[in-house]
């Protein structure tokens, strides 16, 4: 198998790159609270909430319960990491390197033991992760399955300072500037510019300057995209499980406003989400795609949990308070999806 190492600087001087990607949305109007059309009716939401210890909400019956089989933390931090719009996998970290792990699945929230772990990275079949864990010889890299009880594969030599993250059906973006093939260990890209997003074989580049880069796999510059918020700040972004849509994030701490903006990989077309910029507390709120293609964002208002949902075409956010009390400790604001 030959794989290419390629550079952006060598991919920027022989693809053909094409104009700015089409927006529509504006970014002049002032914040305002989060707004929508009211939530009616079944939405299926279950989500787990990180927390210590973590919640599994749901969101039709407005009832918040503890995961059970997760321990709470005498110290340290929590958060969770979606697995394919439909599992999760909670990182309990009390001390510096190290994690207990515990995969969740299913709309009963089943909670399985991955044992250690310094760092996880969704995998690309959607049913597993890829775990970074410390040993006394270096760090190792494997993929643990959700569904059964089983390591899928392992790198027995992986650099202890590397971050990774999902990058999509490629593999894993390591250090933001390369994307590996996590079974080889081989370079795939690598560019001088971060890796903010990907899905599917699609990657946003955060460059240059103060635009992004939306290139392919095999290295083709796709899009040159110019910011596009009124807001100066990047917050985290959601990645569609399904390959083809990114949600892009930016926000203004001062105001505590954030501003949506989502990336059709298919069409190139850049869109601002309805109601945007809005006024939340961004410490307590983010975002992640459900398996069928709605993007949920998880908020707090007036002291209890707020969820608005969207679906790509639609004029409207839905929007519903649910009439829990949001007491997270402000450790993470993360939450995935459960099918």
């Amino acid at each position: 198998m030959r794989i290419a190492l390629i550079t952006v600087a060598i991919v920027v001087a022989t693809a053909i790159v094409r104009v700015a990607a089409p927006s529509s949305g504006g970014t002049n109007s002032k914040p305002t609270p989060l707004h929508g059309m009211p939530l009616r009716g079944p939405t299926g939401l279950r989500l787990v909430v990180a927390d210590n210890p973590p919640l599994v909400l749901d969101v039709d019956a407005a009832r918040a319960t503890s995961l059970r089989r997760v321990p709470t933390l005498r110290r340290g931090v929590a958060w969770v990491v979606g697995v394919g719009g439909q599992s999760a996998v909670v990182v309990a970290q009390s001390v510096w390197h190290h994690a207990d792990l515990y995969g969740v699945r299913g709309r009963a929230a089943r909670v399985v033991a991955l044992g250690d772990g310094a760092d996880v990275a969704p995998a690309a079949d959607g049913r597993s992760v890829w775990i970074k864990s410390y040993a006394r010889s270096g760090c190792t890299l494997r993929q643990r399955s959700l569904e059964r009880n089983e390591i899928r594969a392992r790198l027995s030599a992986f650099p202890c300072a590397s971050t990774i993250a999902s990058a999509g059906s490629l593999g894993l973006v390591v250090n933001r500037t390369r994307v590996i093939d996590p079974r080889t260990g081989h370079t795939l890209f690598r560019t001088r510019w971060g890796v903010i997003a990907a899905t599917g074989r699609t990657l946003v580049l955060a460059g240059p300057g103060r635009r992004f880069t939306v290139a392919r796999a095999a290295g083709r510059v796709l899009r040159r995209i110019p910011w596009p918020s009124a807001l100066g700040g990047r917050d985290t972004p959601a990645a569609d499980p399904r390959g083809r849509y990114l949600a892009l994030a930016f926000a203004e701490p001062a105001e505590q406003s954030l501003d949506v903006w989502m990336l059709d990989t298919k069409t190139m077309r850049l869109m601002q989400l309805p109601a945007m910029p809005t006024l939340v507390p961004l410490k307590r709120t983010s975002m992640a795609w459900t398996r069928d293609g709605r993007l949920l964002l998880l908020s707090h208002k007036s002291g209890r949990f707020a969820v608005a949902l969207w679906r790509p075409g639609e004029e409207s956010l839905t929007v519903k308070t649910l009439s829990i009390h949001d007491r997270r400790n402000g450790s993470s604001d993360s939450f995935a999806v459960l099918r």
